[in-house]
């Protein structure tokens, strides 16, 4: 017998998956930041110098201060106060600044974003671009350059492409990369991401474009007339999209959340710039609550990504399952 799952089925499954997962993550990122090697504490100790305190004065001031933090508690309570706190928006503070971490991130989330959404238009503009090209004639001289461009892109790494592209930029145009994040200064790191990003999305999308042309569907499209291009751009291009969609969602909140190096080189106030800067310090609360709000980003842009592709290709809601 063959049954199509309820809405409300599959929503509150797909929001225990969410759960289970974010649960998962907020477990496995709090060990793995707490069994780092180092301690807190002693770096910030290190970098206050300590100068005149003897040895016993350092020792106390340095369990004062794990009692302040709280990193005196067993590991489990720390544990289940820390998810108390993030479930209730308390983000905890920041061991380095005394600030709020959620005001901080707040802060920088912006510009991290500003920086994700004008480098993924870059890269969906480049692919499907070069998708198109290559699809027309596959194997043809077209598609072997188009090939070459993109194998040749993806075998430089991003942040050799980034000091390259700042210093042709630099050169030619006087590019500055002090500054706030405005839009004189976005053009650039936004290139930069777009182009890395690039290949692999043309890539996958160029096949599904030839799948899709060889589907009955088309193929009666051209046999009613229409040339090679209409059939492309017409028939051809929305259920192509569908597949690179996931991959296309993976990479946009991979732009937002994971563009650090591409930060680092333009000196990008972004959220992952701070990240980098907490992980050196040894920041917990920091760190902590930036990869559990990343995992939290690709789940739910997977969820919407899903919705999308019901969109974009409609067959998609005929699926149902065969049950015994």
């Amino acid at each position: 017998m063959i049954v199509l799952r309820p809405a409300a089925v599959v929503g509150a499954r797909a929001l225990a998956g969410t759960l289970a997962v974010l649960l998962v993550a907020s477990v496995l990122v709090f060990g793995l930041v707490r069994s780092a090697p180092g301690d807190p504490v002693d770096v910030q100790l290190g970098e206050a110098g300590g100068v005149g305190l003897s040895r016993s004065d350092i020792d106390r001031i340095r369990t004062e201060r794990r009692v302040e933090l709280g990193l005196d508690r067993p590991l489990p309570e720390q544990y289940v106060r820390w998810l108390g706190r993030m479930v209730t928006g308390d983000w905890g503070t920041s061991y380095v600044s005394g600030r709020s971490v959620r005001a901080e991130v707040l802060d920088r989330v912006p510009a991290s974003l500003v920086l994700a959404v004008s480098g993924f238009a870059v890269a969906v503009v480049l692919a499907v671009g070069l998708a198109l090209l290559a699809s027309r004639r596959p194997g043809g001289p077209t598609d072997q350059v188009v090939r070459l461009a993109t194998l040749a892109t993806v075998a430089v790494p991003s942040f050799l492409l980034g000091t390259l592209a700042l210093q042709v930029a630099t050169a030619a145009t006087g590019y500055r990369i002090a500054g706030p994040a405005t839009a004189g200064r976005i053009w650039l790191p936004a290139l930069v991401l777009g182009v890395a990003v690039t290949p692999t999305l043309s890539r996958v999308l160029r096949a599904s474009l030839i799948a899709e042309r060889g589907r009955l569907y088309a193929v009666a499209a051209q046999a009613r007339g229409a040339s090679a291009g209409r059939t492309l751009l017409r028939h051809v291009l929305r259920p192509a999209l569908a597949p690179a969609l996931t991959l296309g969602g993976l990479a946009f909140a991979s732009l937002v959340t994971g563009s650090v190096i591409t930060e680092a080189v333009f000196s990008w106030p972004g959220v992952g710039r701070y990240a980098v800067d907490a992980i050196s310090a040894q920041d917990y609360p920091v760190v902590q609550a930036y990869v559990v709000l990343a995992t939290a980003l690709v789940v739910l842009v997977n969820r919407g990504v899903d919705l999308v592709q019901r969109l974009v290709d409609p067959r998609g809601d005929a699926r149902a399952e065969a049950v015994a």
